[in-house]
């Protein structure tokens, strides 16, 4: 942490575990924190991270938080972290992810993602933070036994010099933060025990919802690349700096994702996938905030009953839907409201309140991922912002 006059806390130092992107780190940041760095298995997540956050002491190689067996090889000491932040694996605990598990077959109850939380509390045992914030899906919520499981396991977990935590959940609503997504999120809060302090969650501050116009339409007209039916590439790739601003910010929500970037300054990730005839035709006759099911039937390739939303335009006055990590797959849930393609990398993160001037190091379809498994930083800051009053004050 770092000091100032009489040894008061200016920047509480934040420790990111299977930290993606850095959605969260970058919100903790924005609050007044310093991160020490991000841990996940996934490399396309760690070098976003590594290469968005410069200044991170420990800049580890992406892998499985089970095979650091001794946290003392991180070279971190426990009295160098705070504020320990993290979102384990969410597919057990989501309404999709149990979907798709019990469609394969396999065993919910013995998944192991169900038990990534204990890293946490393993990495909260030995750093001994003065607060945590763990974030799942709202889903979890309604797992009574799961939750007051994890409940339990962070007030006590019978480790010796284990100090205990006061502990409490809420699920916010990234929309009610600025966020121009409707987007809900449990966030698990502990409150180090001797502080004897109860956990403090933000207060929802917007009186008017960002909406999707307001986040993106900014941005340069793309063009989709038209591809052939039953084929996966076009074979000609957008360069990533080919679109540039052409306009001032029309919103004030489109001057703080550009606050430090210049008017025609080249646009990081503003890349759109290939689309075939038969998809391009299928996005102009929907209108907006119409779905598959909309469509004429003579449309219609898929099932209704369970492609209900397979394609669905997004409404430009109106907060977006949840993106998620599907949009690596094909983006067709999340068609441009005016524009005959689906939404582009940038503005995925726009609509996920990542700034412009934070960038994704990855193949396109792995940034869509890394994009819709993030936490909105908008959300992280609202989040991080009491916890910082608090530290600071003490």
């Amino acid at each position: 942490m770092t000091e100032g006059k009489g040894n008061r806390r200016v920047k509480p130092t934040v420790l990111d575990i299977f930290c993606g992107a850095g959605g969260m780190s970058l919100g903790f940041q924005n609050a007044g924190c310093q991160i020490l760095g991000g841990v996940d298995l996934n490399p396309h997540a760690v070098s976003t991270h590594h290469q968005n956050f410069l200044s991170s002491k420990l800049k580890l190689p992406a892998q499985d938080i089970r095979d650091i067996r001794d946290l003392r090889d991180l070279q971190l000491s426990p009295n160098e972290v705070d504020i320990l932040v993290g979102g384990p694996p969410c597919q057990v605990f989501s309404r999709v992810g149990i979907g798709k598990m019990r469609k394969l077959g396999k065993d919910i109850e013995s998944d192991h993602r169900n038990f990534l939380y204990k890293e946490f509390i393993r990495f909260v045992s030995f750093y001994k933070p003065l607060c945590f914030v763990m974030e799942n899906v709202d889903n979890l919520a309604r797992k009574e036994e799961t939750i007051a499981k994890i409940h339990k396991d962070f007030s006590r977990n019978g480790r010796k010099g284990y100090p205990g935590y006061n502990v409490d959940y809420q699920v916010l609503d990234a929309s009610d933060f600025g966020v121009p997504q409707k987007r809900k999120r449990l966030f698990i809060i502990g409150i180090r025990s001797d502080l004897d302090i109860d956990p403090i969650f933000p207060i929802k501050k917007v009186k008017n919802i960002v909406s999707v116009g307001e986040a993106i339409y900014d941005l340069p007209a793309l063009e989709p690349m038209i591809m052939p039916l039953k084929t996966k590439s076009s074979g000609r790739k957008q360069s990533d700096l080919e679109h540039h601003y052409q306009s001032p910010p029309q919103s004030p929500y489109q001057k703080k994702m550009r606050k430090k970037k210049a008017e025609g300054e080249g646009v990081w990730n503003h890349l759109c996938r290939s689309h075939n005839d038969k998809d391009i035709m299928i996005f102009n006759l929907l209108k907006q905030g119409e779905k598959y099911r909309d469509l004429p039937e003579e449309m219609m390739r898929y099932r209704v009953d369970i492609f209900d939303d397979k394609y669905r335009r997004l409404v430009g006055d109106e907060p977006a839907w949840t993106l998620t990590a599907h949009m690596r797959k094909d983006g067709l849930a999340y068609i441009h409201p005016l524009q005959s393609r689906s939404i582009s990398v940038r503005e995925a993160a726009r609509i996920q309140s990542f700034p412009d001037d934070f960038v994704f190091y990855a193949p396109m379809t792995r940034m869509f991922e890394l994009v819709g498994n993030s936490v909105p930083p908008l959300l992280a800051e609202a989040v991080a912002k009491p916890l910082v009053n608090l530290i600071r004050s003490l």
